[in-house]
């Protein structure tokens, strides 16, 4: 299956963003796995130690299929927060006729209010003014620029490029399984999602040089315990989408640029069906303090495998989103003013859809 769009009415053109709806494995299995597990779940499920196996050479075996699919927020909100988003939605949704993926894999609520877990409000902590300003100029210098004007405007996921972190360990509406493999000097991750894996190295190797920058950083782990640690610097400095994306960083993603980035992961194996994750972000070019996301990781129930997510071999919407850019550019322009509107008014410039506003709307 290819990108799913969204169309302005009347036109070809697309005016908030393709969904990925490639990989079978979360539509196939989802069901089977809420219907066996019920409405709701905690954090992490009671720690029983003696059903978790180790590997011949001693540590915890993470290795298997996992899923983090859940419907709880990344962010708590207020209610007035929520009437808020809901207002400053209402005319895009009207002028798309709504929105939302075909094969959603929402999961279940955890007893948990947000995924953020630390600070204790549930939010991401407040981001520095110089932070704010950087997404405030990128959508000021969008003004009189569409939404497919080029590839450029598109995000690194549309283009099959990456996912980036943190936002490929948290749960999104679809495809959230996880197939770890594990030696005694490596562990890998490979992500359902564009298919990417991470390989990280567990020999006690120093982190690359600085000067090389990467989409999912430069990771390094070690055993504390019975809990993988993994530690991942040297971030290219793009995550939040670079000059010309402001309306394509999502929720779960990282709203810095992600050069002074670090994050410190923690995979614990409290039973045979979960692992307790755990990840903390630290951006002190972005946030005044760290905040740290807990999402359980549960076995898949009746397979071992993902199926294929090919993203650049079915990524049909990066070629229809240009070409309806291109079949009214009037239309297109129109567009892209209403969504940075939204952006605007839901106190959010520079970001899509995130979950708590960071900067004051201005006054109507």
């Amino acid at each position: 299956m290819g990108h799913r769009g969204l169309g302005f009415p009347g036109t070809l053109v697309s005016v908030v963003g393709a969904m990925c709806v490639y990989g079978a494995t979360a539509t196939r299995h989802f069901v089977a796995e809420v219907m066996a597990a019920g409405p709701a779940q905690a954090t992490t499920s009671a720690s029983d130690s003696s059903s978790v196996p180790n590997t011949p050479w001693g540590h915890p075996d993470l290795q298997g299929l996992w899923n983090n699919s859940t419907t709880t927020p990344l962010e708590r909100l207020t209610a007035e927060e929520q009437a808020r988003s809901r207002a400053a939605q209402r005319a895009v949704r009207e002028a798309t006729d709504g929105t939302g993926a075909a094969f959603p894999d929402a999961g279940r609520p955890l007893e948990q209010p947000s995924l953020v877990i630390d600070p204790p409000d549930g939010r991401i902590p407040m981001m520095k003014p110089e932070a704010i300003q950087r997404l405030v100029a990128r959508e000021e210098a969008r003004q009189g620029r569409g939404e497919a004007d080029s590839y450029l405007d598109r995000n690194s996921w549309e283009r099959c490029i990456s996912r980036t972190l943190p936002v490929a360990m948290i749960p999104n509406l679809y495809n959230n399984y996880y197939q770890i493999h594990q030696t005694r000097d490596y562990v890998v991750i490979q992500m359902e999602m564009i298919h990417e894996a991470r390989i990280i190295p567990l020999d006690g190797r120093p982190h690359a040089s600085e000067r090389i920058r990467q989409w999912l950083g430069d990771s390094r782990g070690r055993w504390e315990g019975r809990t993988l640690v993994v530690e991942t610097i040297n971030f290219n400095d793009k995550l939040d989408g670079g000059d010309l994306q402001p309306s394509h960083v999502i929720q779960t993603g990282h709203r810095g640029s992600g050069k002074t980035m670090r994050l410190v992961e923690r995979f614990t194996r409290i039973n045979a069906d979960t692992i307790d994750y755990r990840v903390t972000v630290e951006d002190p070019a972005t946030f005044t303090r760290p905040y740290t996301v807990a999402i359980p990781m549960r076995k898949a129930l009746d397979t071992d495998r993902m199926y294929e997510y090919a993203c650049h071999e079915g990524n049909h919407a990066m070629v229809n989103i240009l070409k309806a850019g291109r079949a009214n550019e009037q239309a297109a322009m129109e567009g892209a003013l209403l969504v940075s509107r939204q952006r605007i008014e839901a106190g959010h410039p520079g970001v899509r859809e995130p979950a708590v506003p960071f900067v004051a709307a201005p006054r109507r």
